[in-house]
């Protein structure tokens, strides 16, 4: 396809985007990004979808790329608007996700006269990129768009920064337009790891198959059911995978727990520890007396790269062992019955987990749904997880409105805390105005409950008033009823289960965007 003579460069850059298999933007334009948004209009095949706060943009674009496996663009006003997007770009950075931004700049001839909104770009953007790029010219605008695009279309490229003047968005262009084509290179594997490991398992020593990345999908969940009998080794998942698939049948993979305390220990007791897709396994948070990278290093062996080949190094494991292919077993699924009536943490956890669709995709923030949920995944409808891996909350709402976008055919169901639905609740707004099929449920206890714990578990006793109220959300409490109808997404309470199975289930039964309140105690 040939470029006009009279298009601009924010066209040529769009019908490049395009061609290089980016569909969607996430935008927050601002005065600088004007030639840009007018180029979306003469360039259709990306599709702009407003939102209205740069970190749902973000955090959209994470939830697009978990579940579509391309990566979305993101338009941001300048240093102080893309700043305002960095916190779920950490968690994209650490879930492996691949995202395209494009940053608006001055003029490139203002830049020097320093004006108002002028900031270091290149320092906001570099932590969370794996490439920052600047156009200061028609032919660098070329160079630096064709380098970063091909970076972000490649197999776990990874995020990747253009920093655009408007005048360069505005000038004219005479360029063909550019299409990214990176070939998906087979992952390696390591051969003598392999049979290293498998020589460890044929003795009986005790192993532990550490999965990650791909390794949670269902083709390596389907190879790890092979090593199900083997009385000598666990199969468990890392902490916070990017996603992770559950129900129907597949293998019941506990999440691995960070806490320096428990976690040192258990990987002690293993002989061998085979990392499958999976980082080294590092304390969340530094504990004295414990390691930061938990285990003994000595007894652990990196199969695959991290995040790729999970289902291909599995097998060949299996295969060395000549372990037979297992097809998926009945499980008996979890209901809501003989419940009672009272809303705790784990009743709307079956609530939720007796009436999801199959297919559907859990967004989860917050420990409050999401870790009685996660208990009893396996024994529901096949689903996709995604849930926080950097750890900056704020990510769930935007994540499952960034999903259910990739994924229109598919129910999207958000698992949320109180306090950290409040950084991004403008997702609820593009949520009701792209008019997703997403449901997000709101655990209402009006407290930072994770803070609450931590204080405790670090020996910490809270005696006054105004320092208590730092982990509690009321006085007044937060009317969630009120915010979702502002932001035009149809809203309920449930105070009981019955309440909350009625909700529920009218909201898989019907398309759209709701929200529900969980009251709990």
């Amino acid at each position: 396809m040939n470029a006009s003579p009279r298009q601009t460069g924010a066209e040529w850059l769009l019908r490049s985007a395009a061609a290089s298999g980016i569909e969607v933007c996430f935008a927050n334009p601002g005065t600088t990004e004007l030639p840009f948004v007018g180029a979306m209009d003469a360039v259709p095949q990306v599709r702009p979808v407003l939102c209205a706060f740069e970190g749902v943009c973000s955090g959209a674009a994470d939830g697009y790329y978990r579940m579509r496996g391309t990566p979305a663009m993101t338009l941001t006003h300048l240093g102080p608007g893309f700043a305002n997007a960095i916190a779920n770009l950490h968690n994209a950075r650490r879930a492996g996700s691949s995202v395209y931004n494009v940053i608006g700049e001055h003029m490139s001839w203002h830049v020097e006269a320093d004006p108002p909104l002028a900031s270091d770009i290149e320092s906001l953007a570099r932590p969370v990129s794996a490439g920052v790029y600047r156009a200061d010219s028609p032919a660098s605008l070329v160079m630096s768009a064709r380098q970063s695009l091909a970076n972000a279309m490649a197999p776990k490229g990874g995020i990747h920064t253009l920093i655009l003047p408007m005048d360069l968005q505005a000038t004219t262009m005479d360029e063909p337009v550019f299409a990214a084509r990176v070939a998906d290179a087979p992952a390696v594997l390591e051969a003598g790891l392999v049979e290293q490991v498998a020589a460890h398992v044929a003795a009986g020593r005790k192993t532990l198959l550490l999965l990650g990345g791909d390794a949670l999908h269902e083709p390596a969940l389907m190879e790890a059911l092979r090593f199900r009998d083997l009385a000598n080794v666990e199969v468990v998942g890392e902490t916070f995978p990017a996603r992770s698939e559950h129900g129907g049948g597949l293998p019941a993979i506990r999440r691995f727990n960070p806490a320096a305390e428990q976690a040192h220990a258990y990987l002690l007791g293993f002989e061998l520890v085979a990392l499958v897709g999976a980082r080294r396994p590092v304390a969340f948070f530094g504990v004295e007396g414990y390691p930061s990278y938990l285990g003994d290093p000595a007894r652990m062996v990196e199969l695959c790269q991290e995040g790729r080949g999970g289902a291909a190094t599995l097998a060949e494991l299996a295969d060395v062992l000549k372990l037979a292919r297992r097809g998926l077993e009945p499980v008996e699924r979890v209901t809501d019955q003989d419940l009672g009536e009272s809303l705790t943490p784990e009743s709307a956890a079956r609530v939720v987990a007796a009436w999801l669709p199959d297919q559907a995709i859990i967004s989860a923030e917050g420990k409050t749904l999401a870790f009685p949920f996660n208990a009893i995944a396996a024994r529901t409808s096949r689903h996709a997880s995604i849930v926080l891996t950097g750890g900056a909350i704020g990510q769930g709402i935007p994540a499952a409105f960034g999903a259910a976008i990739a994924a229109p055919e598919r129910k999207v169901v958000g698992l949320q805390s109180d306090g950290s639905a409040l950084y991004t609740v403008q997702a609820l707004w593009s949520m009701a105005r792209e008019n997703v099929d997403a449901t997000i449920l709101i655990a209402s206890n009006r407290r930072y409950n994770i803070l609450i714990d931590e204080m405790r578990r670090n020996g910490y006793e809270l005696s006054s008033p105004p320092v208590r109220d730092l982990l509690q959300l009321s006085r007044p409490e937060l009317d969630w009823l009120g915010m979702a109808a502002g932001f035009g997404v149809q809203a309920e309470r449930a105070t009981t289960v019955s309440e909350l199975r009625r909700s529920f289930r009218r909201a898989m039964a019907e398309r759209g965007p709701r929200l529900i309140e969980v009251m709990l105690p």
